[in-house]
């Protein structure tokens, strides 16, 4: 087996779910079908198409009706589920109308966490690009600042906890932005959670005249991750592919913290050069996280690139249709290099 991906389910929803479900978020058919001297595969996480096979020294898995392969035959696997949350992950959902679905998903989930540990195993000719571990650590925000930090790169202040801060590290600040602890942040199938700016004593929404004014919102109770804005007319979201370090420049409204909230969700953009200086501290970051492919969040502000987040499964699909299509060029070039090597 040449080639198998490794990705979230086609019909998960992408954004703010207003833009449909993600579909093939890299490409990936597109690349197989230009090579049909390939044999090549594509796994989509929690979907009813996946049967497994494993007696002791081997692990066969095949999409549904599909021609079986054996896991330690693969010679490249790429590990990119846009979404890393335990029930996004198991290799196979619960069958429709089945008396115990619970119980069925509790058999799958050792045969998934095999299945990511053999990926993680694969070594010299054999390989995996961006391993489950590494792109599961990378994920964790805050395994990742551990890590990042340990190695002397410098991030911003960041606290962890329920509520703005009051005492300590910034509770000097008057404005804090506040994000999920959580990689992902759908609160309910029709509500997402997004980043957002918080003052200090944010009142409540202001209230009709003729209504009694409403008390403000408590602060929720599970933990957040608070930061200081940094304020710049530009963000940077930089795509590290191997040795290939893209950089793409977003506008970017002082007044708006996540630049896809504007313009129905797809920000102005271009691709940039980017100082190599920064190009090399990004790729740093990447090799650091165990990572061969990162999308990196940064803004530049006083001659210095703030990086925000190393995402291991970053996307283009927000972006104008002109700057996608040449990261997903980019993107199967890369991946020919290594699918195709002696």
């Amino acid at each position: 087996m040449d080639f198998v991906a490794v990705v979230s389910r086609s019909d998960f929803p992408s954004g703010n779910g207003s833009d449909g479900p993600v579909g093939d978020y890299y490409g990936l058919q597109r690349l197989i079908d230009r090579h049909p001297e390939w044999s090549a595969q594509i796994i989509e996480l929690n979907t009813g198409g996946i049967e497994v096979d494993w007696s002791v020294g081997g692990f066969r898995l095949r999409n549904e009706g599909g021609q079986w392969f054996d896991l330690d035959s693969v010679r490249t696997a790429i590990f990119v589920p846009i979404c890393l949350e335990p029930e996004e992950t198991v290799l196979r959902s619960s069958t429709p109308g089945t008396r115990w679905p619970r119980f069925e998903i509790e058999q799958w989930r050792p045969i998934s966490a095999l299945f990511e540990a053999r990926l993680d195993a694969m070594s010299g000719a054999r390989r995996c690009i961006n391993p489950p571990a590494a792109t599961r650590a990378t994920n964790n925000k805050l395994v990742q600042f551990e890590r990042l930090r340990a190695a002397g790169f410098e991030l911003p202040e960041t606290r962890v906890m329920a509520g703005f801060p009051r005492q300590g590290l910034l509770a000097d600040q008057a404005r804090l932005v506040s994000k999920n602890v959580s990689e992902g942040g759908w609160r309910s199938p029709t509500e997402f959670s997004p980043a957002r700016v918080v003052e200090r004593d944010e009142p409540a929404e202001p209230s009709e005249p003729s209504e009694p004014a409403e008390p403000a919102e408590p602060a929720e109770p599970w933990p957040t991750i608070w930061q200081t804005p940094i304020v710049s007319p530009q963000e940077l979201r930089v795509y590290v592919m191997g040795d290939d370090v893209i950089g793409v420049a977003l506008d970017r409204d002082p007044d708006v913290l996540d630049v896809r909230s504007v313009n129905d969700g797809q920000p102005s953009a271009s691709i940039v050069d980017i100082p190599i200086e920064w190009a090399h501290m990004l790729l740093s970051m990447t090799r650091c996280l165990g990572l061969d492919y990162a999308v990196i969040d940064a803004i530049p502000a006083d001659g210095t690139l703030h990086v925000l987040e190393v995402n291991a499964n970053g996307v283009w699909w927000f972006l104008p249709p002109d700057v996608g299509s040449v990261l997903e060029a980019r993107f199967h070039l890369w991946l020919e290099r290594i699918i195709s090597r002696p």
